[in-house]
């Protein structure tokens, strides 16, 4: 531990605190300010730590213990959401099915922790109030803390936790079988497919709000009037979600549902040859991340004869995330997790521009690749 380094880390962050502060107020906020002021927060926690420590802060099994079982026990989905007065539970009532705290105020709807004993619940909820997902307001009484009311949604987190464990053994395997499929027996997606409806919805609703912001924000950066038909090939949880918007669409007034009648729903195997032969241009959203390289090149090569058909200026629009060659810490460390859970999951990858552009070219050396832009979104 160095005083001077403490020293000089402590303006830093004093200077960085001042900026973030005054460009929320003026609407100049930018997410690279903020990742400059957790980066050397970080900096001078492991200051403090010590380097024999500090994997103990970010390398933590019991937290991730405390987390499977508020998952598994369905935890962040019964205790209420809101302000900490409107949405508390009491440990105790969490587990013998009280429906009320002791001043008789609601705080859940069902109760599915009831077997787990009040003393281990209070002990894991402890764990999880350190780590800033509850807090606690009263005696052995909880509530969510308002950025992790969103968690409530996060089942998926359960089973990513469980495949996690056996990565090292897939490898050892020769990665013919991804952590998933090592740790359940089948691919993830046929392992939702046969879960209850309830688990798949709310996979559903995870991948809905991770990426509502990512959709708008490129709804509005990209020049779509130059294109009269446009082919969205959906992968991902795309079998999970059509039947559920088309029934939406159907009970939608007149006036919105014209709109959506200029949509076509079809049936499609992104690796079987494109048959559309009259579009502007082919879109793969977040499809590609999602699959191993040999993958990749099947499903760029499968888009190949309706670009043909379509004649010259056909383009094939890729929306992924760039790994950076370099970056702040703090939204790489973001970006290297969630390449980890894509070799656990299904045994795809982010990808660097370098990357993308070998893969692109293995699939047909007739495509040219540009970056038509970056979208601003911020890792969390």
């Amino acid at each position: 531990m160095s005083a001077a380094n403490i020293e000089a880390l402590g303006k830093e962050i004093q200077r960085l605190s001042v900026t973030v502060a005054r460009a929320w107020e003026d609407g100049t906020y930018h997410a690279d300010s903020r990742d400059e002021l957790i980066d050397t927060l970080d900096d001078l926690r492991a200051e403090l730590v010590g380097p024999m420590r500090w994997p103990g802060t970010f390398l933590a099994p019991p937290e991730f213990a405390a987390l499977q079982v508020a998952f598994h026990r369905e935890i962040f989905q019964h205790v209420p959401g809101g302000s900490v007065k409107e949405g508390k539970a009491s440990g105790e009532h969490l587990t013998n099915g009280n429906m009320t705290n002791g001043n008789g105020h609601r705080v859940a709807s069902s109760i599915h922790a009831r077997d787990l004993a009040a003393f281990v619940l209070v002990r894991i909820m402890r764990v999880l109030v350190v780590n800033k997902m509850f807090v606690e307001v009263d005696d052995k009484v909880f509530a969510h803390t308002p950025e992790f009311v969103a968690a409530r949604l996060g089942g998926i987190f359960n089973e990513v936790y469980k495949a996690s464990s056996s990565l090292a053994e897939a490898i050892d395997n020769g990665s013919k079988k991804t952590a998933w499929e090592t740790r359940f027996g089948m691919p993830l997606y046929e392992y939702f497919e046969k879960n209850p409806s309830s688990d798949r919805e709310r996979m559903q609703k995870s991948m809905t709000i991770s990426s509502t912001a990512e959709i708008e924000e490129l709804a509005s950066l990209f020049p779509w009037k130059q294109f009269h038909k446009i082919v969205d090939i959906g992968g991902s949880a795309g079998y999970l979600l059509i039947n559920d918007d088309l029934r939406r669409i159907n009970k939608m007034p007149p006036d919105e549902k014209a709109t959506f009648d200029k949509v076509e729903f079809e049936a499609y195997n992104y690796f079987d040859p494109q048959p559309r032969k009259d579009a502007d241009a082919f879109i793969l959203r977040r499809c590609l991340h999602n699959n191993p390289d040999s993958e990749c090149v099947k499903i760029l090569k499968a888009v190949v004869p309706g670009l043909e058909n379509g004649g010259r200026g056909t383009r094939l629009l890729i929306n992924e995330r760039l790994m950076p060659a370099s970056s702040t810490q703090h939204k790489t460390k973001m970006l290297r997790r969630e390449d980890i859970v894509m070799m656990i999951s299904v045994g795809g990858k982010e990808r660097t521009l370098e990357e993308f552009d070998a893969l692109i070219k293995q699939a047909d050396e007739r495509f040219e690749v540009c970056i038509h832009s970056v979208l601003s979104r911020e890792i969390r």
